[in-house]
């Protein structure tokens, strides 16, 4: 997943990053309201981590202000006040969850699991492409009933991909979604990454192919018998 860490405290969102980071997600590690609003919109989140003080403003209005937008990116608000209040107007702000600090890392992770499961069940129940079934809810991959294991990175592009159906993922977009701003990667980390899932589709008797366009960039298709 490619998420968004707003955090001003250096020493909690080196440590949350590097957490994620461990988990196999792509992580972009912000301080200010300013900062984090523009990523937000220009990035497509699979889900942000917004703490409520931070040193140029509120995380309540960063998250009212994105939401207003439009953006309806699952989000977790850290807080150090546990008031019910300050709950409640983050709420009504338009996160979805709260975690007090401090709190245990393995919270966290688990509270970003369960936003994540909430949001595909809302976005879908299972995604199917010939004898190939994606579970987005428990980002579980099945071919022909047979279960398949991918890194988290594959589990990622596998998701952009199926998602898109009949269009055209480009090489650059794909590239923005797996890693985070501060991680350098190059167009033959994406061609190995895709290698890589293509040869599993490919040994576990996958109906389609993953389809390199040249110039254009990456598609999912069922194979023609």
């Amino acid at each position: 997943m490619r998420i968004l860490l707003v955090e001003n405290d250096r020493l909690l969102s080196e440590a949350l990053g590097r957490r994620l980071a461990e988990a196999g997600h792509a992580v972009d590690v912000l301080a200010t309201v300013a900062d984090a609003e523009a990523a937000w919109k220009l990035v497509a989140y699979d889900l942000c981590i917004v703490d409520v003080m931070l040193d140029d403003g509120d995380g309540r209005a960063l998250v009212r202000s994105v939401r207003a937008a439009g953006l309806k990116t699952p989000t977790l608000m850290l807080t150090a006040r546990d008031e019910i209040g300050d709950r409640v107007t983050g709420l009504d702000a338009g996160a979805d969850d709260y975690l007090v600090k401090p709190f245990a890392t393995e919270e966290l992770l688990a509270r970003l699991r369960a936003l994540q499961r909430r949001s595909a069940e809302i976005s879908a129940i299972e995604l199917r492409i010939g004898n190939l079934l994606y579970d987005p809810r428990s980002t579980s991959l099945t071919v022909a009933d047979r279960e398949v294991r991918l890194t988290a990175q594959e589990h990622a592009a596998l998701d952009k991909l199926i998602r898109a159906g009949d269009r055209v993922t480009p090489k650059r977009m794909l590239g923005e979604h797996l890693y985070a701003f501060h991680q350098d990667w190059s167009d033959n980390a994406v061609e190995t990454l895709i290698h890589r899932l293509r040869r599993k589709l490919s040994e576990a008797g996958a109906t389609v192919e993953l389809k390199a366009l040249r110039g254009l960039g990456y598609i999912l298709r069922e194979t023609r018998s």
